[in-house]
């Protein structure tokens, strides 16, 4: 019943090397386009990276959200913050989530990419969304400013709100982690 095994077990083991060499040629030619592929996805970070780390308000203004979503995890984690973003729809208002490294403290983040004025609205949005994600604080960053009443909200919710001024400070202040962790917690800066 089994004998069939036998020549087939006797043809494998004359092919033995050539299997080896074909097999370890298969897998050494995987790990090196894997090489290839991990040193091209490095070199295109450091790229984007170096865009970002020389970009002013006038570059902000000129991205797109998605790209200034980006460039906002990039300050966040150049301060020093674990970011996570969140799915793209369905967020509740809630683009990134913050860990502070060291109270290991969460923060919502919605971004908005907008040249008008942020309403209360997104106010109310993020802080309501805040504990779905489990995080004490809840931040909206804009590249625009906001309405007196936005303000308000903010003050009795206590969201931070980080405008077009702050947001320039808070460009500046990456280069100094420990200064930047301060001023997004609000306890300095």
């Amino acid at each position: 019943m089994w004998a069939w095994l036998e020549p087939v077990g006797r043809a494998l083991w004359e092919l033995r090397w050539a299997l080896l060499l074909y097999f370890g040629g298969l897998l050494i030619c995987y790990k090196i386009i894997d090489s290839i592929r991990y040193w091209i996805g490095e070199w295109r970070r450091a790229k984007v990276e170096a865009r970002y780390r020389s970009a002013d308000l006038a570059a902000i203004d000129q991205m797109n959200s998605q790209e200034f979503l980006q460039y906002l995890a990039f300050l966040f984690r150049s301060a020093g913050f674990i970011v996570q973003f969140t799915p793209p729809v369905g967020n509740y208002g809630v683009d990134l989530v913050l860990t502070h490294p060291t109270t290991e403290q969460r923060i919502a983040v919605q971004a908005h990419r907008a040249d008008e004025p942020v309403e209360a609205d997104p106010v109310l949005n993020v802080q309501s969304a805040r504990a779905l994600y489990g995080c004490e604080r809840a931040m909206i960053v804009s590249t625009g400013e906001f309405t007196g009443e936005a303000r308000e909200q903010a003050e009795s919710e206590d969201v931070i709100l980080v405008d077009r001024t702050r947001l320039q400070e808070f460009m500046v202040l990456t280069s100094q982690p420990t200064a930047a962790l301060f001023a997004v917690d609000g306890r300095a800066g």
